[in-house]
């Protein structure tokens, strides 16, 4: 292997190295929230009802099945994980070769910097769901199809007679595995075919290049086809009918989508909100800047290679686009259904910093980059210090110490007895049997009865409704005076009730579990 080659290869594999390592921080120490747990029930069921789970809940069952054999390491929490990690540190990596071969090297290490310290890439690359899988399999077609716009009449030429074939073998492997792991990836074929109606437009061979496309789309097409008759077939309700928990958009859910995708600021992963900390105020507002003008510095250094203006710019305009106006007539527009869009928004910006940056010395450049790298870092410290997800793990730890028999638990939110489920320890999985209320009149029967009851106020999956907060004041209101008020994490409450209690009995302060004197 020649030394160039090993220049070539080694320059993606550090920045594969070093995107891992980000990602494996911490990979473990979040709980998981309600998507998480989802994915932990699919995947450890039987192969034959795992598939038919899938198609039921419209889902691919590609995915689980690739994580069944890690439900059964201990530390499931890490090992569910791991596979988001690599998949997420392999997107940057391709990202690094797109940019490189767009724009050279200094290209390719900003972009590389973009994604690869964004806090949702981060976020989505400790998640046990498929999103950074889906965004490493559109990056390789994305990789397919900018080889094709920067030699046009190659990607014309009969795929028998010395075409690009690996360009139309990326774009063929990379767009069949994304859709064949999550429908979502549909929209990215949709933009592909748009990226070749331009090249099209632009080609002197016409005809050989639509010939081309077609060829590929019908290769996709068989390779899918399968996967989604079964889809159509086994589905219990159709997808729209699956998002009736998305908000109506407004110009705050707009923002919490695309300031975290595309903007570097953290989202929280429950709610429809921002995590933004004090001091990263004026960092993120230079970057968001810097992000904005890069973008645009791309659009017109690239508007004389329209086919490679096209490649990057609809594949990563045509996802928020189509989402939003879809939005205005049902709600669809949350990040992660705009995440993939996020890794050729980060080839553009690289592109585009290059431009300035060359404009500066060497060393002056140097230091710019090392500059932005610790902003930017900097900024990604905060992510890895959020509570981003409830930390139901605590909350079902308290429990376990603390419930005795007789008690009941109440937990408003629909889905809280199951992440409790997940991390109650193996003695005390019976307690959510036989001693659990969901409703506030079977609370208020068991105080009648002379019996305990813990309050658990929390959320387990993303909304914004606010039923948890009513239930806590209905609470207030139909149970009494609390004995023991109880904080967990930064976002669950735990409110102890008993029978015949006295107000001097209450705590005259929320405890805050897992500081000093709390249990």
């Amino acid at each position: 292997m020649t030394q160039d080659r090993l220049e070539r290869l080694g320059w993606p594999g550090l920045v594969f190295g070093v995107a891992l390592v980000l990602r494996l921080i911490g990979l473990g120490a979040r709980p998981f929230w309600l998507d998480e747990v989802f994915t932990l029930q699919r995947a450890t069921l039987p192969p034959a009802k795992l598939v038919l789970d899938s198609f039921q809940n419209h889902h691919m069952p590609v995915y689980f099945l690739l994580l069944r054999p890690l439900t059964q390491l201990e530390n499931f929490q890490f090992w569910l994980r791991f596979p988001s990690a690599v998949f997420g540190a392999g997107a940057v990596a391709l990202v690094y070769i797109i940019a490189e071969r767009v724009g050279g090297r200094l290209s390719a290490l900003l972009s590389a910097l973009f994604l690869g310290l964004s806090p949702a890439s981060l976020a989505y690359s400790q998640e046990a769901r498929s999103y950074t899988l889906i965004m490493m399999l559109i990056l390789v077609g994305l990789y397919g199809v900018v080889r094709l716009a920067l030699d046009v009449p190659a990607a014309a030429r009969p795929l028998r007679e010395g075409a690009e074939r690996l360009g139309w073998g990326l774009f063929i492997l990379g767009t069949a595995g994304a859709v064949d792991v999550l429908p979502d990836s549909l929209l990215w074929l949709m933009s592909a075919n748009l990226i070749f109606a331009v090249m099209i437009a632009q080609a002197a061979d016409r005809r050989g290049l639509a010939r081309n496309v077609l060829v590929a789309n019908l290769i996709i097409l068989a390779l899918a086809a399968p996967l989604y008759a079964l889809l159509e077939l086994f589905q219990l309700k159709g997808f729209v009918a699956t998002l009736a928990w998305v908000p109506p958009l407004d110009l705050a859910r707009l923002w919490y989508s695309f300031g975290s995708v595309y903007f570097m600021h953290i989202a929280d992963a429950t709610s429809f909100r921002l995590l933004d900390r004090g001091y990263q105020v004026p960092l993120l507002v230079g970057v968001d800047v810097l992000l904005a003008a890069a973008v645009a510095t791309a659009a017109w250094t690239l508007r004389r290679r329209p086919g490679v203006l096209a490649a990057l710019g609809l594949s990563f305009l045509v996802l928020p686009v189509a989402l939003t106006l879809f939005s205005l007539w049902q709600p669809v527009l949350v990040p992660r259904y705009i995440f993939w869009s996020a890794a050729p928004f980060s080839v553009l910006a690289g592109v585009g910093a290059a431009v300035a940056l060359r404009r500066l010395r060497p060393w002056t450049r140097g230091l710019s980059v090392a500059g932005l790298a610790m902003v930017l870092t900097v900024n990604l410290a905060a992510y890895y210090q959020a509570e981003t997800k409830p930390r139901w793990d605590l909350a079902a730890q308290m429990l376990a110490a603390e419930v005795a028999p007789g008690d009941v638990i109440y937990v408003p939110d629909l889905y809280g007895p199951k992440l409790l489920k997940v991390y109650l320890p193996p003695a005390k999985q019976d307690v959510l049997k036989t001693s659990l209320a969901t409703d506030l009149p079977d609370a208020q029967a068991a105080m009648a009865q002379g019996k305990r009851v813990w309050s658990v106020y929390g959320v387990a999956g993303q909304t914004s409704d606010p039923r948890p907060k009513k239930a806590l004041y209905a609470n207030i209101d139909a149970l009494g005076t609390p004995v023991e008020v109880q904080v967990v994490g930064q976002k669950i409450l735990i409110v102890l009730n008993a029978p015949n209690a006295q107000s001097s009995n209450a705590q005259s302060s929320p405890c805050q579990v897992g500081q000093a004197g709390c249990s």
